[in-house]
């Protein structure tokens, strides 16, 4: 990863509204490229672009079908 795209781990959970710990269970699963450097861990922009993509689909994805009533939504 080029050094200029990397943001770390708390950085990036603010921006995408997780938590640290969460980004980094991501890592650790192999789901979210990272890179530890001087002891710290680090992710790309673009690949944190790519999860607040995946992850704001999955949070409203399972609220909408629980509490949908409307056919024509699709999420039923």
């Amino acid at each position: 990863m080029a050094t200029n795209d990397l943001i770390s781990i708390l950085d990036a959970a603010r921006e995408v509204g997780s938590t640290h710990l969460r980004l980094l269970m991501l890592i650790k699963q192999g789901k979210l490229p990272g890179e530890m450097r001087d002891g710290q861990w680090f992710v790309s922009r673009n690949s944190l672009a790519d999860f607040a993509t995946v992850e704001g689909e999955a949070r409203t994805a399972p609220a909408c079908a629980a509490s949908c009533k409307a056919s024509s939504c699709g999420c039923q």
